[in-house]
């Protein structure tokens, strides 16, 4: 009876648009999370278990394109020096890393000029590759960094022995952050009772 006495129209609902088309993918278990990939040529960013076509302009999407072969770049390097492969593989991988930065930044500029920054700042691997140029105060590029030269990362070598009781309790205390007595004993080769005297105040 209320309704009926109403005065009142329901207008007709209008949908702003077509509904978004969802161009998502699955996400690919080797891109990282929360970085860019190329997939059939076209660049997709991974947000947790979906990847996402880049809303990019064509500028944008080839800065990134160049970005994401340096970003693959620098991981092989750090791996390669990581698992502690030979040295003309690395020097292989770095006159790689040498020709992706020249030919990118002569056509886009520095990798942390504000274009590029736009363009990959959303990749979290972003700051991983600013590292790559040694700035002066004002932001001026002073240099290449050292990876593009050196070996900067040493491989962690697993101490099996040692001579002295200070010495084991040092690296008890560093590979362990805790006084391990057999540890320390098959360090040394001491008994524990040996090692406690020789360290007796420390």
């Amino acid at each position: 009876e209320a309704v009926s006495g109403l005065h009142a129209q329901i207008p007709t609902y209008e949908q702003d648009g077509p509904e978004e088309e969802d161009l998502s993918i699955p996400a690919d278990p080797n891109v990282r999370n929360f970085s860019y990939a190329l997939m059939d040529g076209k660049v997709y960013f991974r947000e947790n278990d979906r990847m996402t076509p880049a809303a990019a302009s064509v500028t944008a999407e080839n800065r990134i394109k160049g970005l994401i072969q340096i970003r693959d770049c620098v991981r092989k390097l750090i791996e390669y020096q990581t698992e502690d492969y030979p040295d003309d593989l690395i020097r292989t991988e770095q006159e790689n890393l040498n020709r992706l930065y020249d030919g990118f930044t002569q056509q886009y500029g520095l990798i942390n000029s504000r274009g590029n920054y736009l363009a990959f700042a959303s990749d979290e691997s972003y700051f991983l590759l600013c590292s790559l140029e040694v700035l002066d105060d004002e932001g001026n590029f002073k240099r290449k960094a050292d990876m593009f030269t050196k070996r900067t990362i040493k491989p962690h070598r697993e101490i099996t022995s040692v001579e002295t009781a200070s010495e084991a309790l040092a690296l008890s205390i560093g590979e362990k952050a805790r006084v391990d007595l057999p540890y320390m004993e098959q360090l040394t080769g001491k008994p524990k009772e040996e090692i406690i005297k020789d360290l007796q105040g420390r």
